[in-house]
């Protein structure tokens, strides 16, 4: 836990930091030292996850770690190191004058909570997907990203990859045609309907379990909701925004798209029935686009199925979009192109393009060809990333900021409501608001 001398001495303006005005507090592109210095806010298995990959960029230095559960803050110190001031207050990482930016893994009930505390104090946000569990929260984001100047990004890490960057210049540059379909699905076997099996020191004491309900209802402790939240309404945004929203915003990039009209979900809590969960463990969404940009209208299609151990899909690694004259597989280190024409050699020739990430072309056919990452490549999470902090380092934009992330979260929580509701719901993606 933090030492609470550590603590003053480096909160160094004190308790005064959360109220003292953010112009005064922070510039855009100030880092603490020759270091970008990070905080880990939640750090179960995305958390710990997306701080390794951050750390593994040159020049990023962890200095503080917060999470609910007392073994998880024992663990980070045996995984990073001693010198890090451990926390089960988010607030006492906000009040570190030496933290630049954090990473915002928790429960997404907390995500706009701590991101607007986060964006007062100066901080840059890395903020998982999705960045809002209710609509309203979107523009609250916006507006404080706005008002403070900082960097915010959302962790949906395929965003970066090498095989969004060729799907999106092979769309825009009119090789499939006019598109008309995406779909992408999610599948995963059946686990066992055994009761839940808690880690043996869970309890009360080790956990902190008021504040992880924060806005949710008041209920006595259950260790399976705290670690298995995405499972329960009130504090995740069900499968949709736990998988879908990595599709939607790879969709949003690739087309230039800000999101759909209209949203009509289907599914249901088929297998899960033992108590485990309260959303669905199947669901298919379908969202329709307009042609915002005469690239086509198009209908996103999705599905998950946590009950279907055969189709090994993995939409946020592997989707397809389908045009009137061809059509694209989409992975993150590669893109499939197959057209219903014999290609010109020049239409694949977009190396110069998409950039020094881009390796090698392999033509099937005529009609098909496999475009590669280059040999190497460290994949789409280490370059999402790297394009948070070149932002923060150079005063440049990044490729998924707060509004892109509010976009693209959305529509996820649209999938949830139109399941709730048993109808289509029309949306206007201009105003953020519900038709």
């Amino acid at each position: 836990m933090i030492n609470r001398r550590e603590f003053i001495k480096r909160a160094a303006i004190g308790s005064t930091l959360l109220t003292v005005p953010n112009s005064i507090l922070y510039s855009r592109n100030r880092v603490s030292s020759s270091h970008i210095q990070i905080a880990l806010i939640g750090a179960g298995g995305m958390g710990t996850s997306d701080t390794n990959t951050a750390l593994s960029i040159d020049g990023v230095k962890l200095v503080g770690v917060c999470d609910l559960y007392d073994k998880r803050l024992e663990d980070a110190k045996k995984r990073w190191g001693n010198h890090l001031i451990t926390t089960k207050d988010y607030r006492e990482i906000l009040a570190l004058n030496d933290v630049d930016a954090v990473i915002i893994a928790t429960p997404d009930h907390w995500h706009h909570a701590i991101a607007i505390d986060a964006m007062k104090t100066g901080k840059h946000v890395y903020c998982e997907k999705p960045i809002i569990h209710k609509l309203h929260e979107g523009q609250e984001l916006i507006d404080a990203q706005r008002k403070s100047k900082t960097y915010f990004q959302i962790g949906s890490q395929g965003m970066a990859s090498v095989g969004n960057k060729i799907a999106k210049i092979l769309v825009q540059n009119g090789v499939i045609g006019k598109v008309n379909r995406v779909d992408g699905q999610f599948t995963s076997g059946p686990g066992s309907l055994k009761p839940y099996t808690p880690p043996a020191d869970a309890s009360p004491e080790t956990i902190w379990w008021k504040q992880f309900l924060g806005n949710a209802p008041d209920i006595p402790f259950d260790a399976q909701r705290f670690f298995a939240w995405r499972n329960w309404k009130d504090y995740g945004t069900t499968i949709a925004g736990d998988l879908f929203v990595h599709v939607i915003a790879s969709v949003h990039y690739i087309m230039d798209a800000i999101g759909p009209d209209k949203v009509y979900t289907t599914g249901g809590l088929h297998h899960y029935t033992n108590g485990s969960r309260d959303t669905p463990d199947i669901m298919l969404g379908y969202l329709d686009y307009p042609d915002r940009n005469d690239l086509g209208a198009f209908t996103l299609s999705m599905g998950a199925n946590y009950v279907d151990g055969i189709s090994k899909k993995w939409g946020s690694t592997g989707f397809d979009i389908i045009g009137a004259r061809g059509a694209l597989q989409v992975g993150w280190n590669e893109v499939t192109l197959k057209t219903t024409y014999d290609l010109d050699e020049s239409q694949v020739e977009i190396g110069d393009q998409v950039g020094p990430y881009f390796g090698a072309v392999t033509k099937v056919s005529p009609k098909e060809y496999v475009f590669h990452a280059v040999e190497g490549y460290r994949g789409g999470h280490y370059h999402h990333f790297l394009n948070f902090f070149n932002g923060i380092r150079n005063n440049k934009p990044i490729i998924a900021d707060v509004s892109f992330g509010v976009r693209s979260s959305a529509p996820a929580l649209l999938c949830y409501e139109s399941y709730v509701r048993e109808e289509a719901i029309r949306w206007d993606s201009d105003r953020l608001t519900l038709i």
